[in-house]
């Protein structure tokens, strides 16, 4: 691509690739550096994706302010759609993360500010971000800007996104991006509070597989511990799981610009921490115990996720398709052979089954299992149906050679939402069971063996637990 050109622009190297492109540097013809976005073909062929752009252009060519790069020029209409920006000159935050390890605490307050300034241009032209973390931030001379509007819409237009498709990168998209929910500017809040932990030097929601941290977003509380004190209010303010409890950008600035303006915030913040009051501050109500607080361990196991192999997936679709194709086949051609009735009933029983089986098969795709602090989960990643550590009263594990199972006993009253679409493999008994079997899912990433998993986690929330071994050895504790 070097020498070529695109629009008015010449190309002098490549900058990166991300999920929607590529991006140049370029020259305008008197010699200003544009960062220029080109739209991957593939994309470019989906009308859907072209529409969704040109709102994106539209609307990005409202934003000004001081920590974003303008857009200078477009052409939604071009084989390969494009769009230039003002190029900005300096290491991106994840860059100076990995260099650095983390920033100083009046550094945080400057980026803090300087990002809640960024977002309230943002959404005061009616855009939502949506993807906002260290890559995407430069670490400008001047301040911090924040870029790459490639998946940033009108609020109007957010219907536009596929339906299933989180947006975003796991560990910074909020609750609501997780479980695909509508969004509002309130999720890019919830990923300045992740950034900023990031930028400490912490891991607000640790690491590991999108399917982990998706259910740790939603379900598990921050780990805010890397963040200075005084700035720590703060930052869990915009980490709360509703967004309607998160302060504004607005409210940011008021928060923390003072401190960002002064050069002497290390010697003074330690004794006057942030206070966030834009709700009230009340003490939460003592309520009186009904059962023994259960010993925990010391550290927490990492969360655990098991899915289903999508080779594995594909070939059990791919049989159950081709077997109810055959069934059907016999059945509409018994007549013509002359078979007994009684073989044509078979075949077409025989079909609804594999039918009703490849249904199934088609509708878990996304469907897996998760062991995480909060309790077990299981269901697709964006909408998991938590049975909670507080409300399980024992745990048996079954080790087979093809299969394992989890059997859940439940407190009395306790049970699976009215309503859950319940996995194939998850079945809800009457007497409090629920009895999870575990056929075909394979860890994600570094994740646990499912009996490491088991133990570590019923362990450290003081769950009975008995498990039972292929060869018939049982194990309880």
């Amino acid at each position: 691509m070097t020498g070529a050109r695109i629009g008015e622009y010449v190309i002098e190297r490549k900058l990166g690739t991300g999920g929607m492109g590529s991006v140049y540097l370029g020259r305008s013809r008197s010699g200003r550096a544009v960062a220029i976005k080109v739209v991957k073909a593939e994309y470019a062929a989906d009308p859907r994706f072209r529409e969704r752009f040109r709102k994106e252009v539209e609307a990005a060519r409202k934003v000004g302010g001081f920590h974003t790069a303008a857009l200078v020029d477009a052409d939604p209409d071009a084989e390969q759609p494009w769009m230039a920006s003002a190029y900005v000159e300096g290491p991106t935050l994840a860059d100076e993360i990995t260099r650095r390890g983390r920033l100083t605490e009046a550094e945080l307050w400057r980026l803090a500010a300087e990002l809640a300034e960024a977002l309230k241009a943002i959404h005061s032209c009616g855009l939502v971000h949506r993807d906002l973390k260290p890559a995407n931030i430069v670490m400008a001379g001047d301040g911090a800007r924040v870029l790459d509007f490639g998946i940033a819409h009108a609020l109007e237009g957010t219907r536009l996104t596929s339906d299933g498709v989180v947006v975003g990168t796991a560990g910074y998209h909020s609750p609501e991006q997780a479980q695909g929910h509508p969004v509002t500017g309130a999720c890019d809040i919830f990923a300045l509070g992740a950034v900023l932990v990031a930028a400490a030097g912490g891991s607000a929601f640790g690491s590991g597989s999108a399917y982990g941290l998706m259910y740790r977003v939603v379900h598990d509380d921050a780990d805010v511990s890397a963040v200075p004190g005084p700035l720590r209010p703060l930052v869990l303010a915009c980490l709360r799981k509703a967004p309607g409890s998160r302060p504004t950008p607005r409210r940011l600035l008021d928060l923390c610009a003072d401190r960002a303006r002064r050069p002497d915030i290390a010697a003074t913040a330690a004794t006057a921490p942030v206070t966030v009051v834009d709700e009230p501050a009340t003490e939460p109500p003592t309520v009186p115990r009904t059962k023994p607080v259960r010993p925990r361990a010391v550290s927490a196991p990492p969360p655990a996720a098991y899915l289903r192999p999508r080779r594995a997936w594909i070939a059990q679709v791919v049989r159950n398709l081709l077997g109810t194709a055959a069934l059907v086949t016999a059945a509409f051609q018994s007549p013509a052979h002359r078979l007994p009735t009684a073989v044509t009933v078979v075949a077409v029983l025989a079909a609804v089954v594999l039918g009703m089986r490849l249904v199934g098969l088609l509708t878990s795709a996304k469907e897996g299992l998760v062991l995480g602090e909060s309790g077990i989960g299981v269901g697709p990643g964006n909408d998991l149906v938590v049975l909670r550590w507080g409300a399980i009263r024992s745990v048996e594990l079954t080790v087979g050679a093809k299969e394992s199972s989890l059997s859940v006993r439940l407190d009395a009253e306790q049970f699976l939402p009215q309503g859950f679409q319940h996995p194939a493999w998850v079945r809800s008994r009457r007497n409090g069971v629920t009895l999870i079997r575990v056929r075909g899912l394979l860890p994600v990433g570094d994740s646990l063996a499912l009996p490491d998993a088991v133990r570590a986690f019923t362990e450290r929330h003081g769950v009975p637990l008995t498990t039972t071994w292929a060869d018939g050895v049982t194990d309880s504790r």
